[in-house]
């Protein structure tokens, strides 16, 4: 996968981030760098549940924990990288 995501957590912890996924290596970036192919929006706390596979993205979606500017399926690549 090669992909720049923007990362906007609220609640408890609050940050903006860049993750640049490119030739299978990670890059992080404090705040919002450059073009992104999703931008997500998210409680810390629920996204750190979706990292650890403990919460449900779908519920996290529906719930509005977890908001998505761009494509589902990058969220769920974005998932498979980090693999129990």
């Amino acid at each position: 996968m090669n992909a720049t995501f923007h990362f906007t957590f609220t609640g408890d912890e609050q940050r903006k981030a860049t993750v640049v996924i490119q030739q299978q290596k990670i890059s992080v970036k404090d705040g919002h760098v450059g073009q992104s192919h999703l931008h997500v929006t998210a409680d810390s706390q629920t996204w750190i549940g979706f990292l650890k596979k403990e919460k449900n993205v779908v519920w996290a979606l529906l719930r509005r924990k977890i908001r998505l500017d761009g494509p589902l399926k990058l969220l769920v690549a974005f998932g498979k990288c980090f693999p129990q």
